[in-house]
């Protein structure tokens, strides 16, 4: 099995200290904000006014006066950024994005069910997870938390506590009927495999690999790597001619993750020549400062072809050298996901089935304090990159539209790698051409998404250097 040393990831880290273009508030300003509130205040503003990616748009705001340090974060955003945010638990973040966090291990899709209730419907679950090992599966209809009718007023306090109690329903065709199941769940610290199903799919005479791959993660230790390593080794060993990746609820991750995976689906030809998967874009300053800056080491400026402007497809042991490889989506399917796909166009037929993707084209960091002994424990994911694919596909902010429109309706959901899930059997079909068993689950869903609870995830999750 490939080790995680074996992946290229210099131009995922930021190796350079951190410039010091601003120095710490250690004056009397006569604010008359609590301390805490002041360098909160004034992190974020130095932060923002460095790194993001709009930071010439940032309006001209008095750190000294604002009461709300969150507040004052989402004032600075540029007025089409719908992905930049803070916490206020830095720890919690970083695990977050290693897969682990507090969590029941169930995937929801919230609708509106009549003009205020809401029902969700799992959409997955997490294997070893409290929901998995209570029996709750795919396609599940949540009806009720701890006996409350679920509503956009009520749903995110609810399903947001330790401990709860939730009350399934049926649909009939017509109508959700509550059918007396309840599951108590109480969320636990949960590390979740982000490789939910794999299988080669033996379908009228083809060898198919299918992945349903949740997060763009290694895992704390690398392992969810080794996870994804064994899925591709186990494609490759059973010789798959052709493999559908199925991102329907994955909303991003790691970027330099995205390119690793694309170096094993991609035609062989297109690694030989160090072929560029991404291309970057920072804010004026930091663009000048990677190309003038010396990561590789050769005693010249690196120029346009620096770690942090370009990212190439890298060496693949376990390349499928495939031609045309498709992926499923929803509109869950984002940054990471979409850059995947956008970054195989160039090389290789990429086909689309399901819905449009939620459209992202940028990355973000995360920046906790610079200061040490630290004065806080809030951090900020503002975004600072957009990326492009090397024919400078780009600026899809409203979602890439899929080559075969299929929807996926959670209301006739099948377990995954069912021939009846009528995106798989879409795909299969068009791998084949023969039709697959799509029944019912085609019957177009009637209900309005309600907000997904959860914050989509970013792709370039890495911190910048510590300032001197």
């Amino acid at each position: 099995m490939m080790k995680q040393s074996h992946i290229r990831r210099g131009w995922i880290l930021l190796m350079l200290a951190w410039l010091t273009m601003f120095s710490a508030c250690d004056k009397d300003n006569g604010s008359d904000l609590p301390e805490e509130t002041q360098i909160l205040n004034n992190w974020i503003w130095e932060g923002m006014n460095e790194v993001y990616l709009w930071e010439a748009y940032i309006p001209n705001l008095d750190p000294d006066v604002e009461p709300d340090p969150e507040a004052f974060f989402y004032k600075l955003l540029y007025k089409d950024d719908r992905n930049s945010w803070i916490v206020d638990d830095y720890e919690a973040l970083v695990a977050m994005f290693d897969g682990v966090e507090i969590a029941t291990g169930m995937s929801l899709h919230p609708v509106k069910y009549t003009e205020n209730q809401v029902v969700s419907f799992v959409e997955y679950v997490s294997a070893g997870s409290p929901a998995a090992d209570s029996g709750i599966t795919r396609g599940d209809i949540i009806y009720t938390i701890d006996g409350k009718i679920l509503t956009t007023d009520n749903y995110y306090d609810l399903y947001y506590q330790t401990t709860s109690t939730f009350g399934f329903a049926d649909w009939d065709g017509d109508a959700m009927n509550p059918n007396g199941r309840e599951i108590e769940l109480t969320a636990i610290e949960l590390s979740q495999n982000p490789v939910n199903y794999d299988e080669v799919i033996e379908y009228e005479g083809t060898k198919i690999g299918y992945l349903v791959y949740t997060q763009f993660t290694r895992g704390k230790t690398g392992e969810w790597l080794d996870e994804l390593n064994r899925v591709f080794e186990s494609f490759k060993s059973a010789g798959v001619s052709n493999v559908v990746v199925d991102l329907r609820y994955n909303p991003g991750g790691d970027l330099g993750l995205s390119a690793y995976i694309a170096s094993t689906l991609a035609p062989a030809t297109a690694l030989e020549n160090n072929n560029i998967f991404v291309e970057l874009v920072w804010n004026n300053f930091y663009n000048q400062y990677w190309a003038d800056a010396d990561l590789d080491e050769d005693g010249e400026a690196d120029g346009a072809d620096s770690e942090q402007l370009r990212i190439p497809l890298p060496q693949s042991e376990l390349n499928l050298n495939l031609s045309k490889v498709y992926f499923l989506t929803t509109g869950g399917t984002a940054s990471a996901s979409e850059s995947l796909m956008a970054g195989l166009y160039p090389y290789m037929n990429v086909v689309q089935i399901g819905t449009t993707t939620y459209g992202k084209c940028y990355a973000s960091i995360t920046i906790d304090d610079w200061e040490e002994p630290k004065r806080h424990n809030w951090a900020m994911q503002p975004l600072v990159i957009k990326y492009s694919n090397a024919d400078g596909f780009t600026d899809f902010q409203d979602g890439i539209e899929p080559d075969i429109e299929v929807e996926d309706n959670l209301l006739y959901a099948k377990p995954f790698g069912s021939l009846e899930d009528p995106l798989l059997a879409q795909a299969l079909e068009e791998i084949t051409g023969v039709p697959g068993m799509k029944k019912s689950a085609q019957v177009t869903s009637r209900f309005e998404s309600f907000p997904v609870p959860r914050k989509p995830l970013e792709e370039w999750q890495v911190k910048l250097p510590k300032r001197p």
